[in-house]
């Protein structure tokens, strides 16, 4: 296929039988049970990498301070409340500021955020700074509007978060109560979509098409309303411009209504399997929690490395602490381990959903499905761990070249260049083309996912596969993302637009609460979360079936090789075999037109 890394180029489909379960497609059985382990290479990369970012981590242990960022140092690089040691070449250093907890800052300020901060240890803030924030004291300049500048002011900020802290203080239990809410309603979500996707789907369609229709009317009426007038010509290209939109709206609807079946089909089936495999839902809280350690031990990383270095008094009489190249580099390293590992984990909870799906999908008899989701985690821990590992090595990679990209941007931006107008556009053009780029990836590598649940074959092979899929089926793959992906973003938003409202209605007369919308606030982002959580797992259990509904109809014929599929999505397959034979006789096609199934 041209995407193989570890296998024959030219293979196209599956190789020769393994145990009780073939992977040709003369003779399918379902998911592969007998497997071997995939891409090790890069299982051996991604454990060289994490030894050198040991010992990157060991280096910078050894040069530096934790308690340099976590209490801060004045200009002799004393760390403020702690016993000090002299440092090399720093006669000034070396001072016992255990009872000077506090480092005031003498110059900080807001409009730029690369100061050369000068600061001593002292007992307490000075009554002309800020409260202490981290352990600083800071003297704040900012050149806006009267409302930032008392926002930003040190009375004005403290009374702001404090008043914030009081009334979640307050509120605390009605926002565990709304988390609850949202748990339940993206719950009853799941069931909606399972019962009543295909009503959502057309009224979603039927409201697209008579909204557009209903927004051409206005503008021509408006546009009736101002002949003569100086704005006629400008209402006139609105109103142009809109009907093309109806149009086109109209004609994609007609092209799409078919398809539109197929998702509300899919819709079912991911809701039946969500249904078989409850499990399924908990997760994205094993992926949550573990992103959540990856954060936490990231950041204490990064506090070793940004405190490491060797200390360098500057001509303004200040001790600042010098990398080198290599702690330098090290800094990098470390964003981009964040940025791999938590492309693992996620790339593990998708191969872990997509594994169970298919297993549920290509079994026939469903009382003897057993526990699929414990056994595609056998499957992706034992075999797949290195696909997992390439697959998150590429997203983490365009994601790092994404933020190199952004960094080089703003440098190019404060540069006084001639050219700022082309550099504007060439980065923004640029930026978009990473943007898509990375999108297509991601997409490529979840579908990729599936194929190596599948078959338990090697990444490039699954994407080779997968991308096969869904060339093939290009018409269903944007029906697919263009409407199912709307209809589960109007869930979330539901779900988020619910809570908002249900805690209006607990919290408004709640006494003391100053800032309704502060735990309102609070709420919505949890109930975001969770909803998306919920609907990540129903969406790659979409994409599963779909994946597995294509296999089905590219192996099977549903003659003497019948299919897996459900009743409902068996029933869109006649009716499209029906329409396709009726558009052949119609054309005088030949006999052999439909014997390969629904395209």
């Amino acid at each position: 296929m041209g995407l193989c890394c570890f296998g024959s180029s030219d293979r196209v489909e599956p190789g020769p039988p393994q145990s009780g379960r073939r992977r040709g497609s003369d003779d399918f059985h379902g998911v592969v049970d007998e497997r071997s382990c995939t891409d090790i290479v890069f299982l051996a990369i991604f454990l060289a990498f994490l030894g050198g970012l040991g010992y990157g981590l060991y280096n910078a242990v050894e040069r530096g301070d934790i308690n340099r960022m976590v209490f801060g140092f004045d200009i002799d690089g004393d760390i403020c409340g702690r016993p000090n040691r002299p440092h090399p070449n720093i006669t000034t250093s070396g001072k016992d500021t255990t009872r000077q907890t506090f480092l005031d800052i003498e110059s900080f300020n807001l409009n730029n955020l690369d100061p050369v901060i000068m600061g001593r240890c002292v007992n307490s803030c000075p009554t002309n700074r800020s409260p202490p924030i981290l352990n600083r004291c800071l003297e704040i300049h900012a050149t806006s509007t009267e409302a930032t500048n008392w926002f930003l002011s040190s009375t004005g900020l403290a009374k702001f978060f404090n008043q914030f802290a009081l009334d979640f203080q307050l509120c605390w239990r009605e926002v565990v109560y709304l988390c609850l809410i949202s748990l339940g309603l993206s719950l009853v979500l799941t069931v909606l979509f399972r019962f009543l996707a295909g009503a959502m789907i057309w009224l979603l369609l039927i409201a697209l098409v008579l909204g557009s229709l209903g927004g051409t009317g206005y503008l021509w009426w408006l546009w009736h309303g101002m002949r003569g007038t100086s704005g006629e010509n400008s209402m006139m290209a609105y109103a142009i411009l809109m009907s093309i939109v109806s149009v086109l709206i109209l004609l994609i609807v007609l092209a799409m209504r078919k398809r539109v079946e197929l998702v509300a089909a899919l819709f079912r089936e991911a809701g039946k399997s969500v249904h078989a495999m409850p499990l399924l839902l908990i997760q994205p809280i094993w992926t949550l929690l573990a992103l959540c350690i990856l954060c936490a031990a990231w950041a204490y990383a990064a506090l070793w490395i940004e405190s490491a270095g060797y200390p360098t008094r500057t001509e303004a009489g200040t001790v600042f602490f010098r990398k080198d190249t290599f702690l330098q580099v090290i800094r990098w390293y470390n964003i981009f381990a964040a940025l791999w590992i938590s492309q693992l984990c996620l790339a593990c909870q998708n191969l872990i959903i997509a594994g169970a799906v298919a297993d549920w999908f290509f079994t026939r008899d469903k009382s003897r499905l057993g526990c699929p989701v414990a056994r595609s985690v056998g499957y992706a821990v034992r075999y797949h761990l290195g696909s997992l590992a390439f697959g998150s090595l590429l997203i983490a990679l365009m994601k790092l070249v994404r933020m190199l990209f952004n960094y080089l941007e703003r440098k190019l931006r404060n540069a006084n260049t001639t050219c700022f107008g082309l550099v504007t556009c060439l980065t923004c053009f640029c930026k978009c083309c990473l943007y898509c780029f990375e999108k297509f990836l991601q997409g490529l590598c979840s579908n990729a996912y599936i194929e190596i649940a599948i078959y338990g074959e090697n990444f490039c092979w699954s994407a080779g596969r997968a991308f096969k899929m869904l060339s093939n089926n290009a018409l269903r793959v944007i029906a697919i993302n263009s409407v199912g992906d709307f209809i589960l973003f109007l869930g979330k938003a539901g779900v988020v637009t619910a809570v908002v409202f249900i805690g209006i209605e607990l919290i408004k007369d709640k006494p003391g609460v100053v800032y309704i919308w502060t735990p309102i606030l609070i709420a919505a982002i949890f109930a975001y979360l969770i909803a998306h959580c919920f609907i990540s797992v129903f969406e790659m259990c979409i994409d599963t079936v779909f994946i597995c509904f294509c296999e089905d109809c590219e192996i099977n014929n549903g003659q003497d090789q019948p299919y897996f599929m459900s009743r409902g999505l068996m029933e869109f397959v006649e009716k499209s075999k029906k329409s396709s034979e009726s558009a052949c006789r119609s054309r005088s096609c030949p006999a052999t037109a439909t014997q390969r199934g629904v395209r």
